[in-house]
């Protein structure tokens, strides 16, 4: 039998048990910071990682020149104009945003960082940052079907944060029914996404639990499936194309 997937190059790494080391990107961060990197290189401050807040540490000012989106799993994150950001916020930034941030008792997040990061010097510019800062938590979101399924395909829900409808790319959360799966696809740029409830069954037999954070690289084609139900949030850089 032909194999019909390809995992090939998937990271996983479980945030509540992984290593952490100082965090070495240039973003107007300091030694208060440490980070477990997925798919990134120390410098520019771009990639998919896990990072962790000291209590007391933060950013500095500092500007992303591409989309910034996180998960807070962990503690409270103060943004510049004084938003707290608590366990479970889903946030997401347009490119450009500039602002500052501080976690007072310290915090735990997961990254998706589409461009380099700079450090900057002047004005915060709030109004741009709050213009552009979307924030969902997961535990209380409301969800609709995913729009773009084959007409055979099991249901599966999401809510949308920053996505389009007709390509599947973007950043949302998924939520999988008891028994349902994901229609086999193939994903044309990287797939990203968390963990947060449940358990979710990959092709080759893979299980992820609550806490994995799944890198698979342009190219994967997988359908996924869960036995009792499971909430992730993805972020998808390309288009999914359908293969049945």
């Amino acid at each position: 039998m032909t194999q019909e997937w390809n995992l090939d190059g998937r990271q996983i790494v479980n945030w509540k048990t992984c290593d952490w080391q100082p965090y070495p990107a240039l973003d107007g961060g300091d030694s208060n910071l440490e980070w477990h990197p997925i798919r990134a290189e120390a410098g520019p401050g771009n990639g998919y990682y896990l990072l962790k807040v000291a209590p007391g540490g933060g950013a500095k000012l500092h500007e992303h020149t591409g989309q910034e989106e996180f998960i807070m799993l962990a503690g409270e994150l103060v943004d510049g104009d004084g938003t707290v950001l608590k366990e479970g916020d889903c946030v997401s930034y347009d490119p450009g945003t500039r602002h500052r941030t501080t976690s007072p008792k310290g915090c735990t997040l997961l990254a998706y960082i589409a461009a380099p990061i700079n450090t900057v010097e002047g004005d915060d510019e709030l109004d741009t940052m709050k213009a552009g800062r979307k924030v969902v938590n997961w535990h209380d979101a409301g969800f609709a079907r995913y729009p773009s399924l084959p007409e055979t395909a099991d249901p599966i829900d999401w809510h949308p944060i920053r996505a389009n409808e007709e390509t599947g790319e973007g950043f949302y959360i998924v939520k999988f029914h008891p028994g349902s799966s994901s229609a086999l696809h193939e994903h044309t740029g990287v797939e990203e996404f968390i963990m947060l409830d449940g358990t979710l069954t990959d092709p080759d037999g893979t299980t992820y639990g609550t806490g994995d954070c799944i890198s698979l690289p342009a190219g994967s084609v997988h359908g996924s499936f869960s036995e009792k139900g499971c909430v992730t949030v993805a972020m998808i850089s390309g288009p999914l194309r359908t293969l049945v």
